[in-house]
């Protein structure tokens, strides 16, 4: 049964309402369990008006099955005349999915017994998508943040710091202690002016901001890391707030800056790794190091350094790096291989 409304212009102007609000309007008797439902209430199930007898069954044979209530609440609801009020999504005919917000209201006789409900049923599709689309974005970011082992910092427009992702996870600390400008308060002081210094250029320009600085680690040692932060405009060309990320870069620093001034031997678990970055067979790099393909294999069945003075190691050495290779040697910890 189609619910309408008596006479014709309000007949138009309830269908207008309905087209341009994206709505339909329901009602339900609760003695006979009979519905009534408006042209726009088909049109948001995907229907045609009068093409079914209106029923809560038939609504539920449209509802995505995750929406749907357990057996028996529905008869309890309406027994006890409680409110209908629900988010829920309806897959159309045609396979289109819609999310639905439905409120409404129980009309009670005298004696305070339910007799009636009337609701209204709103498409809510582009405020859930837009809704889920920022969920997954913000779990996107949460995953990076995590991903980059780093801090990620947003500031406000005047520089002060607003939030510090990562801190506690990677120092045991409070990051509300750093934030409006007390982070300065952690940069060496050697690097504390430059620093400063770098920052207000960035905030008068609105460029890109990237500084090299030491900060105090929690056992009061220093360590280096980089700053760097750019800025989220506005329409109007000002800026909203800063994104800004601050990475360790202390082996980069105080490492050397190429195997060559390294102090450490080639070990079979790095020319196996490096042959692994440049996707190289043993054969190749004997080709591009002139190293006989026996010599390289009994090398890289050890995971160390060879034994004793190997002079094959500087022509593999050399090829790999030619190639786009770079060998690692940390003061502790184990030697390492990375793309250049």
């Amino acid at each position: 049964m189609v619910l309408t409304v008596n006479g014709s212009g309000i007949q138009e102007t309830f269908r207008f309402l309905e087209a341009k609000t994206n709505s339909g309007v329901w009602s339900l008797d609760f003695a006979t369990r009979k519905m009534m439902w408006s042209d726009g209430f088909y049109a948001l199930l995907g229907l045609e008006p009068g093409s079914v007898e209106p029923s809560y069954e038939t609504i539920v044979e449209l509802m995505h099955p995750d929406d749907r209530r357990p057996a028996g609440e529905f008869d309890r609801i309406v027994n006890e005349g409680l409110p209908l009020d629900r988010e829920l999504r309806i897959i159309q005919p045609n396979g289109k999915l819609r999310w639905l917000a439905n409120r409404s209201e129980v009309q009670l006789d005298k004696s305070g017994k339910p007799l009636r409900a009337f609701g209204v049923l709103l498409d809510v599709t582009p405020q859930r998508e837009t809704a889920l689309a920022k969920e997954a974005a913000e779990a996107r970011f949460r995953a990076l943040v995590i991903a980059t082992n780093a801090f990620v910092w947003t500031a406000h427009a005047d520089g002060q710091i607003l939030d510090i992702r990562n801190w506690r996870e990677l120092r045991g600390e409070n990051p509300a202690e750093l934030l409006g400008s007390k982070w300065v308060d952690l940069v060496h002081p050697d690097d504390r002016e430059r620093t400063q210094q770098t920052w207000s250029e960035a905030l008068a320009s609105k460029h890109e901001y990237v500084v090299e600085h030491r900060i105090r680690q929690p056992d009061g040692d220093y360590r280096w890391v980089q700053s760097r932060a750019a800025p989220i405009l506005q329409e109007t060309g000002a800026v909203r707030e800063w994104v800004g990320i601050t990475s360790d870069i202390h082996d980069r620093k105080v490492w050397p800056a190429t195997s060559e001034e390294a102090e450490g031997v080639l070990t079979g678990a790095q020319l196996r790794a490096a042959r692994g970055v440049l996707n190289w067979s043993v054969r190749e790099l004997s080709q591009a190091s002139g190293v006989s393909s026996s010599t390289i294999r009994r090398l890289e069945d050890i995971d160390g350094p060879p034994p004793g003075r190997e002079e094959a190691l500087r022509p593999l050495q050399s090829a790999l790096e030619g190639a786009g290779v770079e060998f690692l040697f940390p003061p502790s910890g184990k030697p390492g291989v990375r793309p250049r």
